[in-house]
């Protein structure tokens, strides 16, 4: 029975070293797998010295490698709680401080174990006994002392606290993971349970020696752990722990609790709010009022550090325009929060299981590059409508212009031909008569050796004002070349045109013009003195071409309406007369 116990604990040992040196290889994955190889190394150690004590019959050895076994025990067992600690908190880490005491802990009572010679607070009543089997087996049989008793508290303390965290971790896993925690959670209870048997029936009467069956168990749990690893994947595929996501993630995230305090927020929010909160931090509402202190220029406000704005209310660290926000529901916005600083905000009401309201997430999500790219482009288009709108009026300007005579503003001769051509074809679409009225400046040579060139644009000037204010809407006025104007009239007969032309000539007669003379037109009489100019009147010939008797075409209607032209002009001028 002793060999066959050895071999076991023997196998125990090899299974529980393997996992170690393999769970140490990865310990770069995941903080849980220095924890994995620090407890499975504990445990092969624990069941090496077990085989010592199996095997040996040296009452000396035997207490030796008892040693090397406590020391093994404390290694399983402070394995095993950070073990605990890491999967089921991912971001948990052994600090130095705490290393430091358990360290000290375990040391202490293994340093009790070797000190008991002296001392005999760990074992008392330590004796040799001679067990008769196959063969004489002399142990060590000893009482159990108050260092003893404090050893299995402290060592079920930690394996409690472990299981506890486990179970915790276990009931808010989901899939996957749930299915890891429950290999390493069943781990750790077979060897709890086990050793509990061990501790009732290790002294009680037997035929045998005693014999410490916990690593019996451990030999399962290498099993399982093993099993978690490399089935389960427990040092490959690990949860990312919510606040590293909350924390990384670029959106400002704030939690509120119901009575309106921020209980949480992420580096994003205390980085965005510091930008429109300049609010300073609020001095604590039992301490005594601080004297008046010059104000510090760099002194942090109350979003300069994480730790000052837990706990305080929203209104102290949101600005109104979110914090009205709150009072609501679920809502999406967009919020402009200072100068140039644009969110778009949404809030989450955070309900329990039975629907009553625990608080609320708000996410806001800085737009204001986005803002500041949109305004830019409107801007950019605006500016492209205007330029677009100034080109498209340049366009027109200067089609006008070219359709227009540059001293007397009115049509000229190519604008004039254009609508003529399609007057001519409408009149010959719907029958409506059309006349053409060409008319020429009386005497423009006399004005132009009398008064000069600047006489007679005035002159041409006068004229088109006087012909284009006797115009109705449909007609259209040219300047046909030169002192020759032309007039169309749609629907208009040939009497009825000959009464529009002597309405616009007796205009034209009755108005008056001051022009000034040129020196060599002045008499003799009158130079030196200050009159040096006269009034004049002018007066115009017209002949008057209609369609379709005169022409079917606009060149014959212009031809006609000249021959007509030059009988007025022959006829003594300032008349008008119409094509027979």
């Amino acid at each position: 029975m002793t060999s066959l116990l050895a071999v076991v604990f023997a196998c125990s040992a090899v299974v529980c070293a393997l996992t170690a040196v393999l769970a140490w290889r990865r310990r770069a994955n995941t903080p849980a797998a220095a924890s994995l190889a620090a407890y499975t190394a504990g445990i092969a150690l624990w069941c090496s010295a077990g085989i010592v004590v199996q095997l040996s019959t040296n009452l000396l050895v035997q207490w030796v490698s008892s040693i090397f076994m406590y020391t093994g025990v404390h290694v399983t067992v402070t394995g095993l709680w950070c073990l605990s600690r890491s999967v089921a908190d991912r971001r948990w880490r052994l600090r130095r401080a705490v290393a430091a005491r358990l360290l000290a802990a375990s040391a202490l009572l293994v340093g009790a174990v070797i000190t008991n010679p002296w001392h005999g607070l760990f074992f008392t009543g330590i004796e040799a006994t001679t067990y008769e089997s196959a063969r004489s087996v002399q142990v060590s049989r000893f009482g159990l002392g108050p260092l003893f008793w404090i050893h299995v508290a402290y060592c079920y303390l930690l394996l409690s606290w472990g299981v506890q965290r486990l179970a915790r971790a276990w009931w808010r896993a989901r899939s996957v993971f749930r299915a890891q925690l429950s290999h390493v959670l069943l781990a750790a209870c077979l060897p709890l349970l086990g050793n509990i048997a061990v501790l009732l029936l290790a002294h009680s009467e037997d035929q045998g020696p005693p014999v410490d069956y916990t690593p019996l168990f451990l030999v399962l749990t290498g099993l399982i752990d093993a099993r978690a690893i490399f089935r389960h994947g427990l040092l490959r595929l690990v949860p990312v722990a919510r606040s590293h996501v909350v924390d990384a993630i670029e959106d400002a995230v704030l939690v509120v609790d119901p009575d309106g305090r921020v209980v949480d927020v992420n580096p994003a929010a205390v980085t965005l709010l510091t930008r429109t909160t300049p609010t300073p931090a609020p001095t604590a509402p039992d301490a005594p009022d601080a004297p008046d202190a010059p104000d510090a220029p760099d002194a942090p406000g109350v979003l300069g550090v994480l730790k000052e704005v837990v706990g305080l209310p929203v209104a102290q660290v949101l600005p109104a325009q979110l914090g009205a926000l709150l009072d609501g529901g679920a809502v999406r916005e967009h919020v402009e929060l200072g100068a140039g600083v644009h969110v778009d905000a949404r809030i989450s009401v955070l309900r329990d299981a039975r629907g009553r309201a625990l608080g609320h997430v708000l996410v806001l999500r800085d737009v204001s590059e986005l803002i500041t790219q949109r305004e830019l482009a409107r801007q950019a288009h605006q500016r492209l409508s205007e330029q677009l709108e100034l080109t498209r009026a340049l366009q027109e300007r200067l089609a006008e212009e070219a359709v227009r005579d540059a001293l007397t503003g009115l049509h000229n001769r190519r604008h004039l031909m254009q609508v003529l051509e399609a007057a001519v074809a409408h009149a010959r679409r719907s029958g409506e008569p059309l006349s053409v009225v060409l008319l020429d400046v009386d005497h423009f040579k006399a004005v132009n050796d009398t008064h000069g060139h600047h006489g007679g644009d005035a002159v041409l000037r006068a004229v088109a004002a006087q012909l284009q204010e006797g115009c109705r809407a449909q007609d259209t006025l040219a300047r046909y070349g030169g002192e020759e104007f032309v007039l169309l009239l749609p629907a208009t007969s040939a009497p009825q045109a000959v009464q529009r032309a002597e309405q616009l000539r007796r205009r034209c007669a009755q108005t008056l013009l001051s022009l000034p003379l040129l020196p060599a037109a002045v008499p003799s009489s009158h130079r030196g003195t200050s009159s040096s100019g006269t009034s004049i009147s002018v007066t115009f010939s017209a002949g008057i071409a209609t369609f379709p008797e005169h022409g079917a075409h606009a060149d014959e209607l212009l031809a006609v309406a000249d021959q007509a032209l030059y009988a007025a002009k022959a006829a003594g001028r300032n008349r008008v007369i119409t094509a027979p």
